[in-house]
């Protein structure tokens, strides 16, 4: 029956009479709005800062993603220039010049506007494997964002869960300190009243242990008051809910699904853990990276496209095909070609830079197989040493509660 009486009457030391009387009257409370576990976990999800930053990671990812997805196909460039020019008269073999244009009275005059606009556009037709490489690496470069996004969220979780079972660890052991004070009180109540009746079966010294047992619990009482503060402070912050937040006040009870084979949880940690999946992405990166420093050692091979246009009315037009005409045309023209860079020797160095930083990687991803190992198999002994632990405490409380029915009466 102790168990449907509000925890919060309980902590008052009500007596059970007062609790149901002080329930079914329904006392006035601050208003605290509880979130379960499941919901204190949609939250941290949406709320917490460093999601948001493995978002915004992600985010800028996807974005350079785009950027080696567009740029070699947009190499287009455009120049444009306006301005005045005096009158320019004549031909190739004699120049016609205003004598206005020296006459410091009338500078201006004769000057009108010119403009000229050029466009120049550059399309890859085959590169060496370069595009293809890049995206690869950019490619490569988002999954690792993203587990690195997933490692963030359940980092997030993991704390959350810490705190809301800390929380609930700390509220059961605050009970646990009133009703084990309660049963020491009577007990030494009762001690004290044997010992003044001259009672030959009880010692001074049982009155006295108990004593040390009732010292010592109530030095603990603070440690649960504090794991109390500390955990609700860690979880509004963690789920971003400020005031008036709390959590269920329901007690701890074992887990509903048993433990599975190890075998099953390392098989499970090597196929979903971010940090496997984040060095298994970041391989491919580094690989990507040294077939892009490799291509380089070749030419890019593309076509080019251009077209100028260009006005100057101020400008006598050139009919004379081999004479310039700078100001009044109009051209465009199409060419295969081919770029080629001949810095061999400082790209042989790059290539020497990505091969390393492969080993690294390689290296890396061994490190976090076997890390992972380690971690299961540690998580897995520490799960079945609380199982154990927790066992051999109850047996102890049954025993403890034998010795004091025991001594009491």
């Amino acid at each position: 029956g102790v168990a449907l009486v509000p925890r919060a009457a309980r902590a008052q030391g009500l007596d059970d009479d007062e609790q149901v009387q002080a329930q079914a009257q329904g006392e006035e409370k601050p208003h605290h709005r509880t979130f379960t576990l499941a919901e204190c976990l949609a939250l941290v999800d949406r709320n917490h800062p460093n999601n948001w930053a493995a978002r915004a990671r992600l985010g800028v990812a996807r974005g350079q993603l785009d950027e080696a997805r567009y740029t070699p196909w947009f190499q287009w460039y455009a120049t444009a220039a306006a301005g005045v020019l005096p009158n320019i008269a004549g031909s190739v073999l004699y120049t016609q010049f205003s004598p206005t244009a020296i006459n410091p009275s009338a500078f201006a005059a004769g000057y009108e506007p010119f403009f000229s606009f050029n466009v120049t556009m550059n399309f890859p037709i085959y590169t060496f494997g370069k595009i293809s490489a890049g995206l690869d690496a950019a490619t490569a470069n988002v999954r690792y964002n993203e587990w690195d996004a997933e490692k963030v969220r359940q980092a997030s979780r993991m704390d959350v869960r810490r705190a809301y079972f800390g929380v609930l660890y700390a509220r059961d052991a605050k009970y646990l300190v009133g009703e084990v004070i309660k049963k020491l009180d009577k007990t030494i109540e009762g001690i004290s009243k044997k010992l003044d009746k001259g009672d030959k079966d009880i010692e001074e010294a049982d009155r006295f242990r108990l004593q040390l047992y009732r010292d010592e619990t109530l030095a603990r009482a603070a440690d649960a008051e504090r794991g109390e503060s500390y955990g609700l402070a860690a979880l509004r912050f963690l789920t971003g809910v400020e005031s008036h937040f709390d959590i269920p006040d329901v007690p701890l009870k074992k887990p509903d699904t048993p433990l599975a084979p190890i075998v099953r949880y390392l098989a499970a940690a090597r196929l979903f853990r971010p940090e496997v999946n984040m060095a298994r992405a970041g391989l491919e990166a580094r690989k990507a990276e040294l077939a892009l420093q490799r291509a380089r050692f070749f030419p890019d091979i593309g076509v080019a496209l251009s077209a100028t246009y260009s006005v100057a009315p101020s400008v006598v037009g050139q009919n004379n095909f081999f004479a310039a005409n700078n100001f009044n045309f109009f051209g465009y023209g199409i060419a295969l070609g081919a770029r080629w860079s001949l810095d061999i020797p400082t790209n042989a160095a790059r290539v020497e830079q990505s091969e390393g930083r492969v080993e690294e990687t390689r290296a890396l991803e061994r490190l976090a197989l076997g890390g992972i190992g380690v971690e299961v198999e540690n998580a897995y002994a520490s799960a079945l040493e609380a199982h154990t632990r927790e066992a051999h405490w109850d047996q102890a409380e049954h025993r403890a509660r034998q010795w004091m029915a025991t001594v009491e009466s």
